[in-house]
């Protein structure tokens, strides 16, 4: 990171442990109308506007080791295929052959030499031309070269594979921005996919993205855990442009080098400053990164409808070389169970009161001002003059992204 941005985060989180009201140039954050949890209308826009449309983390290179590996998703509400080519290069494409769209590709993930249809058998190489078709003689002018499977913008950065069926959509790393340079020094390249976690949460997607944008609840949610390892009233925040962000908050002193790694798990491209605090970065619309000097998770976020979503633990760790995988490595994944039970047992509670009778406008604070900027995202991904009546949340807070 550099040295200006650490030097100017470490004074605000002495600043903000310090104060005792409101920093300097704090303004009121406008109220977020309840029923942005809870409206079919504004659902039908966020599938169609900000989940076809945005830059979504899709895998990392390490689960596609070889040419031919493969994965497969739909929860931007679309069959991809994501696979590396025999060029080494990874390409990603709509899951649905060209003849009767049938998927070519029905496992989670897997290694193949084509891509077949299991329907009628058209094949399909791994830069998804077509390569063959059962009794061709039955198709008149069959023109194979036109036939290829659809292809979906894929790019990567740092090791990160996004995909986005915008064809005109900027590109990745315009859209992730100061991200690329603020995330540098994990070294994604040297990272290692180890596991995947799957909660299932009784909350609309946003109601999940909320609460990891802020450490204000962690006393109560968390007493036995994260709240014993932060100290919540030394924090920063910064809104960054297309709707990222970045929350440090730091380590109890008496506590700092308790959760370190050890060498072996280490990644030591990892400064000082993440050693010192839990930095992570919004990637919108739904990836939480708090980045680590071991192991560590992407929380991925993923809608199912207006009142449910996924929350989706992608874990990675510093590549450790020959052999097993340290046992630590594994010991983190199990304790941040306990974190997400909390945290998941309690936004169900909160998706139930926003579709009460009972519902009203949230009413945030500076320190959660993340929530609002992200909100504010959605909607400018959306276009504002889409958001369905009294549902939108205004541009008071634009004036406050930072450059990076």
């Amino acid at each position: 990171m550099d040295t200006t941005l650490e030097d100017r985060i470490r004074a605000e989180l002495e600043s903000n442990r310090e104060r005792t009201g409101p920093p300097d140039g704090a303004v009121e954050v406008p109220p977020i109308p309840s029923g942005r949890y809870c409206d079919r209308d504004l659902a039908a826009l966020e599938r169609d506007r900000v989940w076809r449309r945005s830059w979504l983390f899709a895998a990392h290179t390490s689960q596609l080791p070889d040419p031919g590996s493969y994965l497969t998703s739909d929860r931007s509400g679309s069959p991809l295929v994501v696979v590396r080519g025999e060029d080494g290069v990874v390409r990603a494409f709509y899951n649905s052959c060209r003849h009767r769209a049938a998927p070519v590709v029905r496992d989670e993930c897997g290694t193949a030499r084509r891509l077949t249809c299991q329907y009628h058998s058209w094949s399909y190489d791994l830069g998804g031309r077509l390569r063959a078709v059962p009794d061709s003689r039955n198709f008149v002018d069959l023109d194979q070269e036109a036939l290829g499977l659809v292809p979906v913008r894929c790019e990567e950065w740092e090791g990160f594979v996004f995909t986005n069926e915008d064809p005109d959509a900027e590109p990745l790393t315009e859209y992730l921005g100061a991200l690329t340079e603020q995330m540098q020094e994990v070294d994604g390249t040297r990272l290692r996919w180890i596991d995947r976690q799957v909660h299932p949460v009784e909350a609309n997607w946003k109601v999940v993205v909320d609460a990891f944008l802020e450490v204000y609840h962690i006393r109560t949610v968390h007493p036995d855990n994260a709240a014993l390892l932060y100290d919540d009233s030394t924090v920063t925040v910064a809104m960054l442009p297309n709707g990222h962000s970045r929350l440090s908050v730091a380590i109890r002193p008496e506590l700092l080098g308790v959760m370190d790694p050890s060498p072996v798990a280490d990644n030591p491209s990892v400064g000082e400053l993440w050693r010192q605090t839990s930095t992570s970065f919004g990637w919108f619309p739904n990836v939480i990164a708090p980045l680590d000097t071991g192991a560590f998770p992407l929380l991925c976020i993923w809608p199912v409808d207006e009142h449910r979503s996924e929350l989706v633990l992608e874990w990675f760790a510093p590549d450790w070389g020959e052999g097993g995988m340290p046992e630590e490595h594994a010991l983190r994944v199990a304790l941040f169970q306990t974190v997400m039970a909390q945290d998941t047992a309690n936004l169900g509670a909160i998706q139930r009161s926003v579709e009460s009778p009972g519902a009203r406008p949230f009413r945030i604070g500076w320190h959660e001002r993340l929530v609002f900027h992200f909100h504010r995202a959605v909607d400018l991904a959306i276009g504002v003059d889409r958001v369905p009546s009294g549902l939108a949340v205004s541009d008071v807070l634009d004036r406050f992204v930072e450059d990076g």
